[in-house]
């Protein structure tokens, strides 16, 4: 009977480091791009920032003065430099018009040292907005964060700590437990204990005081959107929800209905860009 539970145990245990390292690769694909980087370091609209000599990204100055700020989160793929770069390259700026942008990289991407985990990003992402607000070009009141996906948990997370005009969210979870339920449908019970970046949006929604805009999509291969639907019922705040067909996980900011949604939506959070108040 001994040697039968140590090799319960034994077996638990491996399956238990699988599941951890398969969820890891799953949620993060930490990268640079140092080509991005030199591009963008011409362009006399970019600043590469720095943040307390351990969080690294770009500011982009869409505008003049004090002005409104875009705080962007992005996917597991995205570093700074390459996810600004294509925006910069397809004119993506409409939809900010009027507000600055800044995208800061999580740790382990880009020049962020340190890896990616729930805590670290999240901590990341509070020491860019407290950074955001420091700046004299920045209108501490008018700031939007943006998530796409896995960014999607810690903007949720942001908007329950922090003061902010606004929320979008694409392609949002409402728990990491239904991601990764969503992938494979095994986590229940006990076996949620082994779901360690939980990124529990659902709870933090409900510490929310902004009525976010929420954009999914039924053909989304990556996050389903009834993931989307149900985080939209736990804003105390009326969510603005809209599933819009056709799009794949990568697609959201190449669709005009997305952009259009976007830009309306920053601009009524603004205070329709009026950063002279």
């Amino acid at each position: 009977m001994i040697i039968i539970a140590i090799v319960v145990v034994a077996a638990v245990a491996c399956f238990a480091v699988i599941v951890q390292h398969i969820a890891r690769t799953y949620l993060y694909c930490p990268n640079s791009n140092k080509a991005a980087s030199a591009v963008l370091a011409a362009n006399p609209a970019m600043e590469q920032v720095s943040i307390y000599g351990m969080y690294s990204g770009w500011f982009v100055r869409n505008t003049e003065g004090r002005a409104p700020l875009v705080l962007f989160l992005g996917g597991r793929g995205n570093c700074a430099s390459g996810m600004i770069l294509s925006l910069d390259h397809s004119q993506y700026w409409d939809m900010t018009s009027g507000a600055n942008f800044l995208m800061i990289d999580y740790p382990g991407y880009g020049e962020s040292p340190g890896r990616p985990s729930q805590k670290s990003i999240f901590i990341m992402a509070r020491a860019a907005y407290d950074y955001a607000i420091s700046r004299v070009d920045v209108d501490p009141e008018q700031i939007i964060v943006m998530g796409y996906s896995l960014g999607t948990g810690p903007a949720t997370h942001l908007a329950s700590q922090r003061d902010i005009a606004g929320l979008v969210l694409l392609a949002p979870y409402d728990t990491g437990v239904s991601l990764y339920n969503s992938q494979v449908d095994i986590f229940h019970g006990p076996m949620t204990l082994l779901v360690t970046q939980r990124f529990d949006s659902a709870s933090y929604a409900e510490q929310t005081e902004v009525s976010p805009l929420i954009i999914t999509s039924p053909s989304d291969e990556i996050i389903d959107h009834t993931l989307s639907e149900a985080l939209a019922t736990h804003f105390p705040r009326s969510a603005d929800l809209h599933l819009i067909p056709g799009l794949n996980h990568f697609t959201y900011l190449d669709s005009p209905e997305v952009r259009t949604l976007i830009a309306a939506y920053v601009k009524a959070a603004a205070g329709h860009l009026d950063s002279s108040r």
